[in-house]
């Protein structure tokens, strides 16, 4: 394994991390198995408590609110006395806060003192009828909005608690593309009086760089992950039009929907052009991550980066690359296996407990 040492962690949590390095177990072995064992596996697992939180967001590419909204669903400890802080967690591509993954870790972090925010972005979900659109990679005035509003929230609902833990830390956690979209809403965030829009940030499996994404999931080896991925985000789309009443006499659109071949064809004539991007190129370039990092290194909190080497979705070494940028900011963990957002070992979900051991160290 290899790792970037953050010099603002305590010695105990590189120790940790040392001597509990990930391996695989079986059945699920390479980065096929790891990457898909969540879909393949039922979660009988229950939340805590979920409260449903409703966030006003403006009209994308406007300051205008239309009564669009994101959906979040707040899970609390059982004792709220010794309350951590907060966690926002986001999911990936075609994904909603119904995945196994985010349920599972969200579970582990409420379970160990801390209030959790599971997030469902633009249009996905259950909160698919709440709002005009879908997300994208740099969907930041969407996630700027959601943050800026739980922050209000929190601070009226747990004020004697704010006030009696010196105000609560709120962290991220994004698994795959939603590590992407966090990280470019903290890039994007015009900071308040120099307050982060996040205390810490845990970036799992996620994307820095879209086109190089994007030539690796076309790979013929990922036909398979491409289809199925593309299935759901046409579902995606369908739906929100549907709703939008923009089907029904619109053959020319549903052929539109139903010809698409590929995620970059996806991107090309919806995403781009919806969040008002030049073209594909121009998408890819302005929402990765990659590109911005080193001028906007003072704008990121702390940053957590769980990687594998066989993830077979979104190749590593940008992640690995970031040691050279900020090696006092940025925690990096490459492991040889684990596939994409996997990590499943012996002990239950790897990445999982290093996400929440690396919030109780910071």
């Amino acid at each position: 394994m290899e790792l970037g040492t953050n010099n603002s962690i305590s010695f105990s949590f590189s120790d940790y991390e040392k001597n509990k390095p990930f391996r695989e177990v079986l059945p699920w072995i390479g980065g096929d198995l790891q990457t898909l064992r969540d879909t393949f596996v039922i979660d009988f697992g229950k939340s805590i408590k979920n409260k449903k939180i409703f966030f006003p967001i403006n009209k994308i590419l406007s300051k205008k609110f239309e009564s669009d909204y994101l959906l979040g669903f707040l899970e609390l400890p059982e004792n709220l006395n010794s309350l951590k802080g907060f966690v926002i967690v986001t999911h990936g591509l075609g994904g909603s806060t119904k995945r196994f993954g985010l349920r599972r870790i969200s579970r582990k972090l409420a379970n160990n003192g801390f209030g959790v925010l599971k997030l469902n972005l633009r249009g996905s979900g259950s909160a698919r009828y709440l709002a005009k659109g879908n997300y994208c990679a740099r969907c930041s005035s969407d996630v700027i909005s959601a943050i800026n509003y739980f922050k209000k929230l929190i601070n009226l609902e747990f004020k004697d608690l704010m006030k009696r833990n010196n105000n609560l830390p709120i962290y991220g956690v994004g698994l795959s593309l939603g590590g992407t979209i966090l990280l470019n809403a903290c890039l994007d965030d015009n900071e308040n009086k120099g307050e982060k829009l996040l205390d810490g940030l845990a970036c799992v499996s996620t994307p820095l760089d879209l086109s190089s994404c994007s030539l690796c999931i076309e790979k013929p080896r990922n036909s398979i992950y491409q289809k199925w991925l593309l299935h759901r985000l046409k579902n995606q789309l369908w739906e929100g039009f549907n709703d939008e009443g923009k089907l029904l006499d619109n053959e020319k659109l549903r052929i539109k929907i139903r010809n698409l071949k590929s995620i970059r064809e996806f991107d090309q004539k919806f995403t781009a052009p919806s969040w008002g991007f030049n073209s594909l190129e121009d998408y890819y370039i302005k929402a990765s991550p990659i590109f911005r990092i080193r001028n906007s290194i003072k704008k990121l909190p702390l940053m957590l980066f769980i990687h594998a080497k066989d993830d077979p979705w979104v190749p590593y070494k940008d992640t690995l690359n970031l040691r050279k940028e900020s090696i006092d900011k940025f925690t990096i963990f490459i492991t040889e296996k684990g596939g994409h957002n996997g990590f499943h070992s012996i002990n239950g979900c790897w990445s999982d407990e290093v996400v929440k051991n690396w919030f109780m160290s910071i």
